[in-house]
């Protein structure tokens, strides 16, 4: 009985050995990583019945069309790289030049100013979507960034988009918060909740806090129900669809890189209140407010 039952068992470990074996193989494979990716189906185990085999021929044949799909990905984007920042910067520069010409009447200068806003957003949108398509292929570069001077600069690009509206910007810096990150990530996050604080309020204040975890962002514009925070983070989800202004992507590039790199985002929001969006980075460093150093 027990010789029976020992056979039995060495016959049930014989055929699971296949199905182990590709099992672990598939774990290994990673679609956007370096290197040959295909199953080498040499390696199965001998004892491996037909149906076994079929499916190692059907898991080779999608890593096949997987590795197809990576190159795809990565074609279009090295073109996009070019062809997408080409003609953006050609528009920013002529509507600069336009902009240089005293005798440019007050309705052109208008005009001129409202072109090279779209165009300067348009080149952030088409550089952080580069910025998402290519993490991966090559990774990003950490290094220590001060979020202090980063929301300092995105306030200065702010000015345009401001105009006369009359919205106070109000920083409460109450330290020199630093923290170990790729800065075109950090930047893209801080730029698009700025903006888009900016975008939905027409007047009263975007206030801005950086403490010892991270940033909050607070308006006073015309805020969001239930329903729609729930949806925020949503690709192309906007609250108001037919207000002017935003394609409905920036709360989700700033949730995709959150996701990435480990960090935290909330958002609470009422109608006709405001928006408040918080985020936080584990790890920062919190230094004195007149600490320079960093």
């Amino acid at each position: 009985l027990y010789l029976s039952v020992w056979l039995a068992f060495r016959a049930s470990q014989r055929a699971v050995s296949p199905i182990a074996w590709l099992a672990r193989e598939v774990n290994r494979i990673d679609p956007e990583g370096p290197g040959d990716r295909r199953l080498d189906l040499g390696q199965l185990p001998g004892d491996a019945d037909e149906e076994i085999a079929v499916l190692a021929r059907a898991l080779s044949a999608l890593d096949d069309r997987l590795d197809a799909f990576v190159e795809r990905e990565r074609t279009f984007t090295r073109d996009a790289s070019h062809e997408l920042r080409t003609p953006l910067t050609v528009m920013r520069v002529a509507t600069d030049l336009l902009l240089d010409q005293e005798d440019l009447s007050g309705t052109s200068r208008v005009t001129v100013e409202r072109i090279r806003r779209s165009a300067g957003e348009m080149e952030r949108l088409v550089e952080a979507f580069l910025l998402l398509a290519r993490e991966n292929e090559r990774g990003l570069p950490s290094e220590r960034l001060c979020i202090n001077d980063l929301v300092r600069a995105e306030l200065d690009r702010l000015e345009l988009i401001l105009g006369n509206k009359p919205v106070a910007m109000q920083l409460d810096a109450r330290c020199r918060l630093v923290v170990e990150a790729p800065e075109p990530a950090v930047a893209s996050v801080i730029g698009n909740l700025l903006r888009n604080a900016v975008s939905y309020t027409d007047t009263g204040s975007v206030k801005i806090r950086i403490d010892s975890s991270g940033i909050v962002i607070e308006d006073s514009g015309i805020g969001m129900d239930a329903d729609a925070v729930n949806e925020a983070f949503q690709p192309y989800y906007r609250g108001v669809p037919k207000r002017r202004g935003g394609h409905g992507v920036g709360l989700t590039i700033v949730k995709r890189f959150a996701d990435r790199f480990g960090w935290h985002v909330a958002i609470d929001s009422r109608t006709g209140v405001g928006t408040r969006v918080a985020v936080r980075f584990p790890g920062a460093e919190a230094h004195d407010p007149e600490d320079t150093a960093d």
